[in-house]
């Protein structure tokens, strides 16, 4: 009955559920499992994946989940000023893709399929924000296309504040030249338009999703249904555009069983 009752929550929603799971602090895979999740993301912010014990850490959840039938939807590529793309320094862009193109190699050593990358840091300076979503858009959009020949998807993060790409129109500027760039569009850091319509904006360019909720004001990586995102305007919009991907939560101190608690009354309440 269980079971039945799981494969027709898949149907109705049409996609997979996730969870973010942390290197940095871990939650057990098999409690995500037996809670229902189809998939994780995996991150290891703020360890760093080039120290080799991380790297073994990390290998080892990755044999896990495949043991437990848990697949690894995205990875997430760590973020910060050694990791940013929009720098106006052409030397520091090239050390940024370099480290970029070794955790795509791990990606696609991990049979990962997706990796999560954001656009910039901040602050971004306003006399500054042009010239940085040009170098934003031009990095992105090379490792996009390097990504894409080894089996990778890389898909930019919208992000609050004065990060570039903190609206449907800046995500659209940085994808506009390269179609193998994918939108990850994570919710809860929407501020200058509601979720819903950055969703109709960029459709089926968004490949994978970051679910949690906020106060109205800034990021707050609360549950779903705690703050003011309007989740049934959330879940028509995803609908409306044919989204088939991952609703992967990021939710600060995940609980994977209230988690997926959780997502099945939100789910459940779905209308059309």
């Amino acid at each position: 009955m269980e079971h039945d009752e799981r494969e027709a929550d898949q149907a109705s929603r049409g996609g997979k559920v996730g969870t973010s799971y942390s290197l940095a602090n871990p939650i057990d895979l098999h409690e995500v499992k037996r809670a229902g999740f189809d998939c994780i993301e995996l991150t290891w912010q703020p360890l760093d994946l080039f120290d080799p014990a991380v790297k073994a850490r990390c290998d080892e959840v990755v044999k896990l989940a495949a043991r437990l039938n848990l697949e690894i939807w995205s990875l997430h590529i760590p973020f910060g000023t050694d990791w940013d793309p929009s720098s106006l320094d052409p030397g520091i862009r090239d050390q940024v893709a370099d480290r970029v193109r070794r955790v795509l190699e791990y990606a696609r050593a991990w049979g990962i399929r997706t990796a999560v990358y954001h656009p910039s840091w901040e602050p971004v300076p306003d006399a500054e924000r042009a010239m940085r979503l040009d170098a934003a858009r031009h990095t992105l959009g090379m490792l996009a296309r390097e990504a894409t020949a080894i089996g990778i998807r890389l898909a930019a993060e919208c992000l609050p504040r004065t990060c570039l790409g903190h609206s449907a129109s800046e995500m659209a500027y940085l994808t506009a030249e390269c179609p193998e760039l994918g939108v990850c569009c994570d919710v809860n850091h929407l501020f200058k338009e509601t979720p819903q319509q950055f969703i109709e904006r960029l459709g089926d360019r968004i490949v994978t999703t970051h679910i949690s909720d906020n106060d109205g004001t800034d990021e707050k990586h609360w549950m779903p249904g705690e703050g003011v995102i309007e989740w049934q305007e959330v879940l028509r919009a995803l609908d409306r555009i044919g989204y088939r991907g991952a609703i992967m939560h990021e939710v600060r101190k995940p609980e994977p069983v209230r988690m997926m608690e959780n997502w099945r009354r939100l789910a459940g309440g779905r209308t059309t």
